[in-house]
């Protein structure tokens, strides 16, 4: 976070540019994720399992809206602070919104299995669709976190002016989902639960390298509670 440039260069529109293409691009074909699912679900296992993975959709939804909310509401307060030339806030932010997502991702995943069981049974569902569903969203939520984390570290690269290298991760992060969803169903017969996987997998790997791949990326600091207000 001592990297400040972003932060002194004017207001241009080739400088937006800079930080808004690569933004575009990356959740474009972020959003391919669970397209490619569907794709390889109703190829390599039926109709129902595709049906399944539609009725959990709304679900998932939730998970990345939840998320997109506390990495750009968390992302603004960093960039705020490092524009002020309070860095030593600024990591201290960044450290308490790491912890309010494990805690938030916990949270979510415990209430999601608390809950599973009976929201799919008040669908009427086939037994086939219902079990599929049960079954693809259970593995999913084991990736709450990493999936909040994910997002959280995605802002805060293009915030600290690596959008390039978020665009990087996400592509990689994507081209590993379709090889771990052939691989996991086709391969070892898996079935939905190796789509799942596959797509949490994706999300797990595209924050680690976010994590790790750029040394200068992000700094953990003392959290300070009081800091939470940004939330």
């Amino acid at each position: 976070m001592e990297n400040q440039n972003a932060y002194q260069k004017p207001v241009t529109l080739r400088n937006v540019l800079k930080f808004a293409v690569p933004t575009i691009a990356m959740t474009v074909f972020m959003s391919f994720y669970t397209m490619v699912d569907g794709l390889f679900v109703s190829n390599l296992i039926g109709t129902n399992a595709l049906s399944a993975i539609n009725l959990t959709a709304p679900v998932i939804q939730l998970v990345t809206a939840v998320s997109t909310m506390l990495a750009t509401g968390g992302s603004a307060v960093i960039m705020k602070k490092m524009g002020e030339g309070k860095s030593e806030e600024a990591k201290e932010d960044f450290t308490s919104l790491i912890l309010v997502n494990v805690l938030v991702g916990a949270l979510m995943c415990f209430l999601g299995y608390m809950t599973l069981g009976h929201f799919f049974a008040g669908m009427n569902l086939s037994a086939d669709v219902e079990r599929y569903c049960v079954e693809y969203l259970s593995r999913y939520l084991l990736f709450t976190i990493p999936i909040l984390l994910m997002n959280n570290f995605t802002l805060y690269m293009i915030a600290s002016e690596k959008a390039a290298l978020s665009l990087a991760c996400s592509v990689t992060g994507g081209v590993l989902n379709m090889a771990l969803d052939y691989g996991f169903i086709a391969g070892f017969g898996m079935g939905i639960n190796g789509a799942a996987i596959a797509t949490g997998l994706g999300y797990s790997v595209l924050w680690a390298w976010q994590s790790f791949a750029e040394k200068r990326t992000c700094y953990i600091s003392r959290s300070r509670y009081s800091d939470l207000r940004f939330l």
